[in-house]
Protein backbone atom coordinates (compact mmCIF):
# COMPACT_ATOMS: atom_id res chain seq x y z
CA UNK A 1 0.00 0.00 0.00
CA UNK A 2 2.89 2.11 1.02
CA UNK A 3 4.76 1.20 -2.19
CA UNK A 4 1.86 2.50 -3.98
CA UNK A 5 1.58 5.78 -2.51
CA UNK A 6 4.75 6.38 -3.13
CA UNK A 7 4.75 5.61 -6.92
CA UNK A 8 1.21 7.54 -7.08
CA UNK A 9 3.43 10.62 -5.67
CA UNK A 10 6.45 10.05 -7.85
CA UNK A 11 3.91 10.45 -10.85
CA UNK A 12 2.14 13.43 -9.95
CA UNK A 13 5.54 15.14 -9.51
CA UNK A 14 7.11 13.87 -12.72
CA UNK A 15 3.93 15.09 -14.82
CA UNK A 16 4.23 18.29 -13.09
CA UNK A 17 8.22 18.85 -13.82
CA UNK A 18 7.22 17.66 -17.59
CA UNK A 19 4.18 20.02 -17.85
CA UNK A 20 6.33 23.14 -16.41
CA UNK A 21 9.26 22.64 -18.25
CA UNK A 22 7.86 21.63 -21.65
CA UNK A 23 5.71 25.25 -21.44
CA UNK A 24 8.60 26.73 -20.45
CA UNK A 25 11.50 25.17 -22.80
CA UNK A 26 9.52 24.63 -25.66
CA UNK A 27 7.06 27.41 -25.11
CA UNK A 28 4.01 26.25 -25.64
CA UNK A 29 1.35 27.92 -23.41
CA UNK A 30 3.98 29.88 -21.78
CA UNK A 31 3.42 33.76 -21.58
CA UNK A 32 6.53 35.95 -21.86
CA UNK A 33 6.25 39.62 -20.74
CA UNK A 34 8.44 41.59 -22.28
CA UNK A 35 7.29 45.08 -21.32
CA UNK A 36 4.35 46.06 -18.65
CA UNK A 37 4.44 49.63 -17.52
CA UNK A 38 0.97 49.10 -16.62
CA UNK A 39 -0.09 50.17 -13.64
CA UNK A 40 2.78 52.09 -12.53
CA UNK A 41 5.20 48.90 -13.35
CA UNK A 42 8.32 49.50 -14.82
CA UNK A 43 9.00 46.23 -15.93
CA UNK A 44 11.87 44.91 -19.21
CA UNK A 45 11.46 41.56 -18.45
CA UNK A 46 14.38 40.42 -20.99
CA UNK A 47 17.06 41.86 -23.14
CA UNK A 48 16.23 44.16 -26.02
CA UNK A 49 17.56 46.70 -28.58
CA UNK A 50 16.06 49.99 -30.19
CA UNK A 51 16.27 51.45 -33.15
CA UNK A 52 14.75 55.06 -34.45
CA UNK A 53 14.49 56.21 -37.65
CA UNK A 54 13.53 59.92 -39.24
CA UNK A 55 12.86 60.62 -42.82
CA UNK A 56 14.96 57.64 -43.55
CA UNK A 57 18.18 58.51 -41.35
CA UNK A 58 19.04 56.71 -38.04
CA UNK A 59 17.93 58.40 -34.86
CA UNK A 60 18.68 57.89 -31.39
CA UNK A 61 15.66 60.52 -30.19
CA UNK A 62 12.94 57.67 -30.28
CA UNK A 63 12.34 54.81 -28.62
CA UNK A 64 12.16 56.66 -25.54
CA UNK A 65 11.36 55.44 -22.34
CA UNK A 66 9.37 58.04 -20.23
CA UNK A 67 9.66 57.13 -16.50
CA UNK A 68 8.70 58.39 -13.25
CA UNK A 69 9.72 61.35 -13.65
CA UNK A 70 9.55 62.13 -17.03
CA UNK A 71 5.93 60.84 -17.80
CA UNK A 72 4.27 64.47 -17.80
CA UNK A 73 6.78 65.20 -21.11
CA UNK A 74 4.53 62.49 -23.01
CA UNK A 75 1.15 62.87 -20.96
CA UNK A 76 0.76 66.30 -21.16
CA UNK A 77 -2.75 66.15 -23.30
CA UNK A 78 -3.96 63.17 -21.77
CA UNK A 79 -5.54 62.65 -18.25
CA UNK A 80 -3.68 59.59 -18.00
CA UNK A 81 -0.48 59.21 -15.91
CA UNK A 82 2.02 56.35 -16.09
CA UNK A 83 5.36 54.81 -17.73
CA UNK A 84 5.42 54.61 -21.44
CA UNK A 85 8.18 53.82 -23.94
CA UNK A 86 7.16 55.89 -26.94
CA UNK A 87 8.46 54.32 -30.04
CA UNK A 88 7.91 57.55 -32.25
CA UNK A 89 7.45 61.21 -31.75
CA UNK A 90 4.78 62.87 -33.52
CA UNK A 91 6.72 64.08 -36.12
CA UNK A 92 6.08 63.22 -40.23
CA UNK A 93 8.23 60.48 -41.67
CA UNK A 94 9.65 58.87 -38.64
CA UNK A 95 9.95 54.98 -37.17
CA UNK A 96 10.58 53.73 -34.20
CA UNK A 97 11.12 49.92 -32.91
CA UNK A 98 12.21 47.63 -29.90
CA UNK A 99 13.55 43.76 -31.10
CA UNK A 100 14.51 40.95 -29.10
CA UNK A 101 15.63 37.57 -29.18
CA UNK A 102 13.15 33.86 -28.61
CA UNK A 103 13.55 30.65 -28.98
CA UNK A 104 10.71 29.01 -31.20
CA UNK A 105 9.87 25.73 -31.33
CA UNK A 106 9.04 25.38 -35.03
CA UNK A 107 5.31 23.94 -33.93
CA UNK A 108 3.50 25.89 -31.96
CA UNK A 109 1.34 28.86 -32.54
CA UNK A 110 3.36 31.80 -31.62
CA UNK A 111 1.15 34.87 -30.70
CA UNK A 112 2.25 38.70 -30.00
CA UNK A 113 0.59 40.98 -28.07
CA UNK A 114 0.82 44.75 -26.94
CA UNK A 115 -1.09 47.72 -25.85
CA UNK A 116 -0.53 50.68 -27.31
CA UNK A 117 -1.31 54.81 -26.87
CA UNK A 118 -0.28 58.11 -28.02
CA UNK A 119 -1.49 61.34 -27.21
CA UNK A 120 -0.14 63.76 -29.61
CA UNK A 121 -1.57 63.62 -33.27
CA UNK A 122 -2.20 65.62 -36.80
CA UNK A 123 -5.10 66.54 -38.30
CA UNK A 124 -7.25 65.13 -39.19
CA UNK A 125 -6.54 61.75 -37.75
CA UNK A 126 -3.76 59.87 -36.03
CA UNK A 127 -0.68 57.67 -38.63
CA UNK A 128 0.45 54.75 -38.92
CA UNK A 129 -0.45 52.61 -35.73
CA UNK A 130 1.81 49.85 -34.77
CA UNK A 131 3.79 46.84 -36.48
CA UNK A 132 4.68 43.54 -35.28
CA UNK A 133 8.29 42.01 -36.55
CA UNK A 134 7.60 37.72 -36.60
CA UNK A 135 10.98 35.40 -37.01
CA UNK A 136 13.69 37.69 -37.79
CA UNK A 137 17.37 36.02 -38.42
CA UNK A 138 19.57 39.01 -38.14
CA UNK A 139 23.75 38.84 -39.12
CA UNK A 140 24.50 41.25 -39.06
CA UNK A 141 23.41 42.44 -35.41
CA UNK A 142 21.99 40.34 -32.66
CA UNK A 143 20.20 41.45 -29.25
CA UNK A 144 23.18 43.23 -27.11
CA UNK A 145 23.62 46.54 -25.78
CA UNK A 146 26.33 47.80 -29.03
CA UNK A 147 24.00 47.68 -31.24
CA UNK A 148 21.08 50.56 -29.46
CA UNK A 149 20.43 52.62 -32.46
CA UNK A 150 22.91 51.33 -34.84
CA UNK A 151 20.64 48.47 -36.55
CA UNK A 152 21.23 47.83 -40.29
CA UNK A 153 18.00 48.51 -41.52
CA UNK A 154 16.10 49.75 -44.59
CA UNK A 155 13.72 52.59 -44.20
CA UNK A 156 10.24 53.20 -46.37
CA UNK A 157 10.18 56.53 -45.45
CA UNK A 158 10.41 57.62 -49.38
CA UNK A 159 8.58 54.53 -50.73
CA UNK A 160 5.54 53.83 -52.31
CA UNK A 161 5.22 50.49 -51.86
CA UNK A 162 1.41 50.76 -50.43
CA UNK A 163 -1.05 53.32 -50.22
CA UNK A 164 -1.32 53.48 -45.92
CA UNK A 165 2.12 52.43 -44.49
CA UNK A 166 4.13 55.64 -43.23
CA UNK A 167 7.55 54.92 -42.37
CA UNK A 168 8.17 51.15 -41.63
CA UNK A 169 11.95 50.09 -40.54
CA UNK A 170 13.09 46.84 -42.00
CA UNK A 171 15.86 45.43 -40.82
CA UNK A 172 18.51 43.31 -42.16
CA UNK A 173 17.97 39.23 -41.99
CA UNK A 174 19.16 36.38 -43.21
CA UNK A 175 16.52 34.50 -44.16
CA UNK A 176 12.61 36.32 -44.92
CA UNK A 177 10.26 37.71 -42.44
CA UNK A 178 7.17 39.16 -41.77
CA UNK A 179 5.49 42.35 -40.68
CA UNK A 180 2.09 43.11 -39.80
CA UNK A 181 0.76 46.50 -39.13
CA UNK A 182 -2.13 48.03 -37.99
CA UNK A 183 -3.06 51.55 -39.36
CA UNK A 184 -5.56 53.67 -38.35
CA UNK A 185 -5.13 55.69 -41.46
CA UNK A 186 -6.75 52.95 -43.55
CA UNK A 187 -10.57 53.89 -44.56
CA UNK A 188 -10.66 57.23 -42.62
CA UNK A 189 -7.32 58.96 -44.79
CA UNK A 190 -7.53 56.69 -47.44
CA UNK A 191 -10.35 54.63 -49.46
CA UNK A 192 -8.54 52.45 -52.55
CA UNK A 193 -10.39 50.20 -54.59
CA UNK A 194 -9.53 46.35 -53.05
CA UNK A 195 -8.70 47.69 -49.13
CA UNK A 196 -11.24 46.23 -47.10
CA UNK A 197 -9.59 47.02 -43.53
CA UNK A 198 -6.49 48.24 -41.79
CA UNK A 199 -4.17 46.14 -42.09
CA UNK A 200 -0.81 45.64 -43.79
CA UNK A 201 0.87 42.11 -44.13
CA UNK A 202 4.38 42.07 -45.99
CA UNK A 203 7.37 39.23 -46.13
CA UNK A 204 10.21 40.96 -45.84
CA UNK A 205 14.00 40.39 -47.70
CA UNK A 206 16.90 42.25 -46.77
CA UNK A 207 19.83 40.02 -46.34
CA UNK A 208 22.55 42.79 -46.94
CA UNK A 209 20.52 45.40 -44.93
CA UNK A 210 20.05 48.02 -47.32
CA UNK A 211 17.90 46.68 -50.32
CA UNK A 212 15.09 45.26 -49.60
CA UNK A 213 12.46 43.19 -51.68
CA UNK A 214 8.80 43.04 -50.25
CA UNK A 215 6.40 40.16 -51.12
CA UNK A 216 4.29 39.29 -52.76
CA UNK A 217 4.87 41.77 -55.77
CA UNK A 218 2.33 42.77 -57.31
CA UNK A 219 0.07 43.29 -54.29
CA UNK A 220 -2.64 40.32 -54.17
CA UNK A 221 -5.33 42.79 -53.48
CA UNK A 222 -4.44 45.77 -54.80
CA UNK A 223 -2.04 44.93 -57.39
CA UNK A 224 0.65 47.39 -59.48
CA UNK A 225 2.89 49.13 -58.22
CA UNK A 226 1.98 47.94 -54.52
CA UNK A 227 3.46 44.77 -52.93
CA UNK A 228 2.04 42.62 -49.58
CA UNK A 229 -1.28 42.49 -48.24
CA UNK A 230 -2.78 46.29 -48.23
CA UNK A 231 -5.48 47.25 -46.14
CA UNK A 232 -6.97 43.98 -45.47
CA UNK A 233 -9.31 42.82 -43.13
CA UNK A 234 -12.94 43.95 -41.75
CA UNK A 235 -13.93 46.65 -39.33
CA UNK A 236 -12.35 49.88 -38.48
CA UNK A 237 -11.76 52.57 -36.00
CA UNK A 238 -9.89 55.57 -35.34
CA UNK A 239 -8.21 55.29 -31.30
CA UNK A 240 -8.89 58.77 -29.37
CA UNK A 241 -5.69 60.43 -27.52
CA UNK A 242 -5.35 58.35 -24.26
CA UNK A 243 -7.70 55.08 -25.85
CA UNK A 244 -5.44 51.97 -25.11
CA UNK A 245 -5.20 49.76 -28.16
CA UNK A 246 -4.54 45.94 -27.91
CA UNK A 247 -3.40 44.47 -30.89
CA UNK A 248 -2.95 40.51 -31.12
CA UNK A 249 -1.12 38.74 -33.79
CA UNK A 250 -0.92 34.65 -34.15
CA UNK A 251 0.91 33.16 -36.44
CA UNK A 252 -0.12 28.93 -36.30
CA UNK A 253 2.70 27.19 -38.32
CA UNK A 254 0.52 24.20 -39.07
CA UNK A 255 -1.83 25.98 -41.27
CA UNK A 256 0.47 28.29 -42.25
CA UNK A 257 -2.04 31.56 -41.40
CA UNK A 258 -1.97 34.53 -39.69
CA UNK A 259 -4.64 36.06 -37.71
CA UNK A 260 -4.86 39.88 -36.18
CA UNK A 261 -6.99 41.92 -33.82
CA UNK A 262 -7.33 45.34 -32.99
CA UNK A 263 -9.35 46.81 -30.39
CA UNK A 264 -9.98 49.98 -28.64
CA UNK A 265 -10.17 49.28 -24.89
CA UNK A 266 -11.93 52.53 -23.80
CA UNK A 267 -15.07 52.39 -26.85
CA UNK A 268 -14.90 48.29 -28.01
CA UNK A 269 -13.89 49.42 -31.50
CA UNK A 270 -12.72 46.45 -33.67
CA UNK A 271 -10.82 45.32 -36.39
CA UNK A 272 -9.60 41.92 -36.94
CA UNK A 273 -8.00 40.17 -40.29
CA UNK A 274 -7.12 36.60 -41.61
CA UNK A 275 -4.63 35.68 -44.24
CA UNK A 276 -3.55 32.40 -45.47
CA UNK A 277 0.05 31.99 -46.46
CA UNK A 278 0.37 29.20 -47.79
CA UNK A 279 2.66 29.30 -51.06
CA UNK A 280 3.86 32.49 -49.90
CA UNK A 281 6.03 31.62 -46.92
CA UNK A 282 7.61 28.04 -45.95
CA UNK A 283 6.43 27.80 -41.68
CA UNK A 284 10.01 28.40 -39.89
CA UNK A 285 12.18 25.80 -38.25
CA UNK A 286 12.42 25.39 -34.48
CA UNK A 287 15.52 27.79 -33.52
CA UNK A 288 16.19 31.12 -32.19
CA UNK A 289 14.48 33.94 -34.19
CA UNK A 290 14.41 38.05 -33.31
CA UNK A 291 10.91 39.43 -32.58
CA UNK A 292 9.98 42.96 -32.60
CA UNK A 293 6.84 45.73 -32.11
CA UNK A 294 7.35 49.09 -33.81
CA UNK A 295 5.78 52.08 -34.78
CA UNK A 296 5.77 54.79 -38.20
CA UNK A 297 4.32 57.76 -39.29
CA UNK A 298 3.40 59.30 -42.87
CA UNK A 299 2.59 62.40 -43.78
CA UNK A 300 0.42 62.14 -41.16
CA UNK A 301 1.46 61.54 -37.23
CA UNK A 302 1.22 60.51 -33.54
CA UNK A 303 3.69 59.93 -30.74
CA UNK A 304 2.61 56.31 -30.59
CA UNK A 305 4.10 53.87 -26.88
CA UNK A 306 3.77 51.01 -25.42
CA UNK A 307 2.73 50.23 -22.36
CA UNK A 308 2.51 45.96 -22.40
CA UNK A 309 3.92 43.42 -24.52
CA UNK A 310 4.08 39.70 -24.42
CA UNK A 311 4.62 36.84 -25.85
CA UNK A 312 2.96 33.23 -26.19
CA UNK A 313 4.54 29.90 -28.06
CA UNK A 314 8.08 31.50 -27.60
CA UNK A 315 10.62 30.75 -24.55
CA UNK A 316 13.67 32.66 -23.51
CA UNK A 317 15.09 29.42 -21.26
CA UNK A 318 17.84 28.71 -24.50
CA UNK A 319 18.72 32.52 -24.18
CA UNK A 320 22.39 33.18 -22.89
CA UNK A 321 20.54 35.49 -19.98
CA UNK A 322 21.78 33.55 -16.64
CA UNK A 323 18.66 35.19 -14.97
CA UNK A 324 16.29 33.43 -16.51
CA UNK A 325 18.05 29.72 -16.70
CA UNK A 326 18.61 30.81 -13.25
CA UNK A 327 14.95 31.34 -12.47
CA UNK A 328 13.69 27.96 -14.51
CA UNK A 329 16.80 25.91 -12.84
CA UNK A 330 15.33 27.30 -9.18
CA UNK A 331 11.84 26.29 -10.26
CA UNK A 332 13.30 22.45 -11.17
CA UNK A 333 14.88 22.75 -7.88
CA UNK A 334 11.98 23.89 -5.78
CA UNK A 335 9.53 21.02 -7.38
CA UNK A 336 12.38 18.13 -7.21
CA UNK A 337 12.84 18.73 -3.48
CA UNK A 338 9.07 18.77 -2.74
CA UNK A 339 9.24 14.99 -4.21
CA UNK A 340 11.69 13.92 -2.16
CA UNK A 341 9.72 15.82 1.00
CA UNK A 342 6.33 13.87 0.16
CA UNK A 343 8.34 10.84 -0.75
CA UNK A 344 10.60 11.23 3.27
CA UNK A 345 6.54 11.21 5.10
CA UNK A 346 4.82 8.59 3.65
CA UNK A 347 7.65 6.68 4.55
CA UNK A 348 7.46 8.44 8.31
CA UNK A 349 3.99 7.11 8.19
CA UNK A 350 4.58 3.64 7.15
CA UNK A 351 7.30 2.92 10.21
Amino acid sequence: MVNTRIKYVFTIMITIIVFILSSVVLGQGYTQAILNLQSWQQYFGIPHVYQGDQMGYPTNQWPWYYGPLTISQYWSSASVNQPVLELVSSQQHSAGAMFWREYYNGSSPVTVTLIGVYTQYSFPGPSDGFMIYLFLTPTMWNINPSYNYSIPYYSTARENFSPVAGDVIMPQSSSEYIIVQWDPWWQFGNRTNGATGQWNVWLVSNPDGSLVTIYPTPSPNLGWPYAGWDGIGNGAFQPRPGDYVRIIVIYDPVTDTLNGYAYDMSTGQSSSFALNLNGYYEPPRSGYYVFGVGSGTGNNYANWGLVFVATQGLATVFSSSIPYITLYLVIVVVIVTSVIVSVMVIRRRRH
